[in-house]
């Protein structure tokens, strides 16, 4: 089937007025008929209404792995703030921290899923050996649970 061809039948089922309407805008206000496009311009519009299906998992991988990152960042930054690592609306003493006593010894944004994932981990066990150590009286864990305690006074 002719590129031509193949993009009327794309075409068929829309109104002509918005087949001319991104034509239209497609070619930079040149033409607009299908006819009258170029072959270059007909191939990039197919490419646009018919993506190669592996491009579109290959997209979708990407999506998913932005998603999980951001998930991830999200989860670690509400670990921190629970542990006290790092203060409501002040990333200054967190990427401190990350810099200095991270895993990695870089700022959050420069980790790949699996650091993250590994970050998470060092920060649950941060967040283990908190609470096992605000048991004991006068340490910087129990220093920082009392001050909780007290401010919900």
């Amino acid at each position: 089937m002719k590129a031509h061809e193949e993009l009327k039948s794309i075409f068929i089922h829309r109104k002509n007025i918005d087949v001319a309407m991104e034509i239209f805008g497609f070619t930079g206000q040149r033409t607009t008929i299908i006819d009258e496009l170029t072959e270059e311009e007909v191939l990039k519009l197919l490419k646009i209404h018919c993506p190669i299906p592996s491009e579109l998992e290959s997209e979708c991988e990407q999506l998913k792995s932005e998603i999980f990152r951001k998930k991830l960042i999200s989860n670690i930054l509400v670990l921190a703030e629970k542990t006290g690592i790092k203060k409501a609306n002040d990333f200054y003493d967190f990427n401190k921290w990350m810099i200095q006593s991270g895993k990695f010894k870089k700022h959050l944004n420069a980790h790949s899923v699996e650091e993250l994932k590994e970050v998470y981990k060092q920060l649950k066990a941060v967040e283990k050996s908190n609470t096992k150590s605000a048991g004991k009286p006068f340490t910087k864990a129990w220093w920082y649970k009392e001050g909780k305690r007290k401010a919900l006074n």
